[in-house]
C-alpha cells in the first residue's frame, strides 16, 4: 500500500522576526533547527530549554515564543506525537494573536489540520484548513494559498471524496507547473497517485512515475527513495515482479549510499515480499526480511515490524512450514497487543507532559492574577448556587404539580368507573328485557332501545370477560342481525363494537384494582378478557392515562391515605 503524507516543513523566516534584544536566541534557534527531523529527540531537549528561557523573559517576547513553540510542534509531528504537537501549535497561535509572524500562523493551522486528519477528526481538520487559507489569502501569497489547497486535496481524499480531491490536486499541480516548482509538482502527483490507489492502479502508477521523474530533476534523493519504494510496491501488486525487483535493487543502492535507513528498511521488506509473491528465491526473501527487521529496530520504527511480520508469515506459508505459520500468528497477535499498549503508553505520556506543562503555567497565572481570579471564581460559584437553587425550586414545583395532576386523573378514573356502574344499574331497572328468544322483527324495537339492551346484556352476563367475544355472538344472543346491532352501536352510542367491549373490560380492571391494588397485571388481563398483555397495557393507558402498574400505585396511595 502506498504510504505518503505531505508535511509542511519548517520555514524559519528570521528576517521577519524583530531583531532587537533577541539575536542570541535567534542564532540558537537557527542552529538547533537543523536537528529537525533527523535528530528529533535531541531537538526536543534543546528547544524545550530554549522555550523555558524565552518564557522567563521580561517583558515577554512573543515572536520568540511563537517561533519556538512552532518548531517544537513540527518536531513532535514528525515523531508522531500528535497530541503534544497539537498543544505546541495551539501555544504558537496563542502568542501569535497579533499576527506578528503571519507565515507561522498559517503553517500552525495547516499542521493542526494534518493532525486532526490523522486522528480522523475531519470536520476540525477542514475548519483549520479554512482558517489557514484565510491567512494565506490575507497575505496575498499565491504559493501559500496553493500549499493550503494541496492540504485540502489530501483531506478530501481522506474523507473519501475522491473526485473533489483529484480536482483540487489537479488545479494545484497546474499552479505549481506555471511556477515551475518541480518539487511541489512532484508532491502533488504523489498525492494524486494515493487518491487513485488501489481503485485504479494504472493511473496511480502513471502519477507515481511522473512524480519520481520530477524528484530526480529536483535532485531530492530522499523523496526519490520513498517514491521508488511506493512504485515498487505498486508493481508487485500488479505482478510486474521483474520491474519491482529492478526498482528495489537500484533503491537499495541509493539508500545505502545516502544513509536513508528507514527507506532502506522498507526497500528490503518489499524485496523479500516480491520474492515470496513471485515464487522466487525464498532464502533470499528470508535474508531481505531479516535485514529489514534489523534496520527497523535500529531506527526505532516499531511500526514497520508489523508489516515485516506479515511478510514472514506469508514466507512460512509458501515454504509449507505450517507449524511456523501458527507460531508466527501467535507472535503477530502478541506484537499487535504490545503495539497497542505502546501506543497507549505514548499517548498517555503525551497527555502527562501536556498536563505538567499546563499545571506549571496555571500556577504561574494564579500567582500573577491572585485575588482577581479568586473573586471571579467566588462570583461564578455564587451564580452557580443561585442557578442550582432556582433549578431545584422549579423541579420541586413541577413535581408537586405532577403529583396533583396524577391524583386528579386517578380520581376522575374512579368516578368514571363508578358512574359507568351506576348507569348500567339504571339500565337494569329501566330497560324492558327482550329475552324471550323470539325474533319479532327488527322493526319492532327501536334502535335506541336495542342499544340500551345491548349494554345491559353485556354487563349483566359479563360477556366481555370472554377473550373471544364477538359481534356475531352478541347478535345471536340479542336475536338481531349483526348489521342491525352494529348500526345501533354506531348511531346511538357513537362507538364501534371492539371499543365498546374494551371500555367494559377497562372498567372491570379499574374495579378489580380498587378492590385489590396488589393484584398482578397478568391476573388483571386474564380476569378482564384481554387476549394479550400488550393489548391490555395499550388500551388501559389510552383509557386512563396510566399504565396498569401506575394505576395500582395510585390505588395503593389512596388506600393508605
Amino acid at each position: 500500500m502506498i504510504r505518503y503524507l505531505f508535511l509542511i516543513v519548517i520555514v524559519l523566516l528570521f528576517g521577519g522576526v524583530p531583531a532587537s534584544g533577541q539575536s542570541d536566541y535567534l542564532a540558537r534557534i537557527k542552529e538547533a533547527a537543523v536537528l529537525v527531523p533527523d535528530q528529533a529527540v535531541k531537538a526536543d531537549s534543546v528547544f524545550t530549554v530554549i522555550l523555558e528561557e524565552v518564557s522567563a523573559l521580561q517583558p515577554p517576547n512573543d515572536s520568540l515564543l511563537v517561533l519556538t513553540c512552532f518548531i517544537l510542534g513540527t518536531n513532535n509531528l514528525y515523531q508522531g506525537k500528535l497530541n503534544l504537537a497539537l498543544d505546541y501549535f495551539d501555544k504558537s497561535l496563542f502568542h501569535n494573536k497579533r499576527n506578528i509572524l503571519p507565515k507561522e500562523n498559517m503553517s500552525s493551522l495547516a499542521n493542526k489540520a494534518i493532525i486532526y486528519e490523522e486522528q480522523h477528526r475531519f470536520n476540525e481538520a477542514l475548519q483549520a484548513c479554512r482558517q489557514a487559507l484565510e491567512f494565506a489569502e490575507q497575505s496575498r501569497d499565491s504559493s501559500a494559498i496553493a500549499d493550503v489547497w494541496l492540504n485540502l486535496g489530501v483531506l478530501s481524499h481522506r474523507m473519501k471524496d475522491i473526485d473533489r480531491a483529484v480536482e483540487i490536486l489537479g488545479n494545484t499541480y497546474n499552479f505549481y507547473r506555471s511556477r515551475r516548482d518541480t518539487l511541489r509538482m512532484a508532491n502533488v502527483l504523489n498525492n494524486i497517485a494515493t487518491c487513485y490507489y488501489p481503485a485504479n492502479l494504472s493511473l496511480a502508477e502513471s502519477n507515481l512515475k511522473k512524480s519520481l521523474e520530477l524528484y530526480r530533476q529536483a535532485h531530492d534523493d530522499y523523496y526519490i527513495a520513498v517514491t521508488t519504494n511506493n512504485l515498487a510496491e505498486l508493481e508487485t501488486r500488479q505482478k510486474n515482479y521483474s520491474d519491482a525487483r529492478q526498482l528495489l535493487q537500484d533503491n537499495i543502492s541509493l539508500c545505502e549510499q545516502k544513509g536513508f535507513m528507514e527507506a532502506l528498511s522498507v526497500a528490503h521488506r518489499l524485496s523479500g515480499q516480491c520474492e515470496i509473491e513471485s515464487g522466487g528465491n525464498l532464502g533470499a526473501a528470508s535474508a531481505s526480511l531479516e535485514k529489514s527487521r534489523e534496520l527497523a529496530q535500529k531506527t526505532g520504527r516499531s511500526d514497520y515490524l508489523r508489516d515485516i511480520r506479515e511478510a514472514e508469515i506469508l514466507l512460512q506459508a509458501r515454504a509449507g512450514n505450517f507449524e511456523g505459520v501458527k507460531k508466527m500468528l501467535e507472535e503477530y497477535k502478541t506484537m499487535n497487543d504490545e503495539l497497542a499498549q505502546e501506543n497507549a503508553r505514548i499517548v498517555n505520556s503525551e497527555f502527562q507532559t501536556i498536563h505538567e506543562v499546563k499545571k506549571i503555567t496555571q500556577q504561574k497565572d494564579l500567582l500573577e492574577e491572585g485575588i482577581s481570579i479568586r473573586n471571579r471564581q467566588l462570583i461564578l460559584s455564587l451564580l452557580a448556587l443561585l442557578a442550582a437553587a432556582l433549578a431545584i425550586g422549579i423541579i420541586a414545583s413541577q413535581y408537586i404539580r405532577l403529583r396533583r395532576t396524577t391524583r386528579t386523573m386517578y380520581r376522575m378514573n374512579v368516578e368514571l368507573a363508578n358512574n359507568a356502574a351506576i348507569s348500567l344499574g339504571s339500565l337494569n331497572s329501566d330497560t324492558v328485557t327482550r329475552d324471550d328468544g323470539e325474533n319479532n322483527g327488527e322493526d319492532n324495537i327501536s334502535i335506541s332501545n336495542l342499544y340500551l339492551d345491548v349494554l345491559k346484556r353485556i354487563e349483566r352476563d359479563k360477556l366481555y370477560l370472554n377473550p373471544t367475544f364477538s359481534l356475531l355472538e352478541l347478535s345471536e344472543k340479542m336475536n338481531r342481525s349483526s348489521r342491525y346491532v352494529s348500526q345501533a352501536l354506531g348511531e346511538v352510542g357513537k362507538i364501534s363494537f371492539p371499543n365498546l367491549v374494551n371500555n367494559f373490560r377497562i372498567n372491570e380492571a379499574r374495579r378489580l384494582i380498587a378492590d385489590n391494588p396488589n393484584i398482578t397485571v397478568i391476573e388483571l388481563m386474564e380476569k378482564t378478557g384481554f387476549g394479550s398483555r400488550q393489548s391490555f397495557n395499550r388500551n388501559f393507558k389510552t383509557a386512563t392515562g396510566f399504565t396498569p402498574s401506575e394505576y395500582q400505585e395510585r390505588a395503593k396511595d389512596t388506600q393508605q391515605q
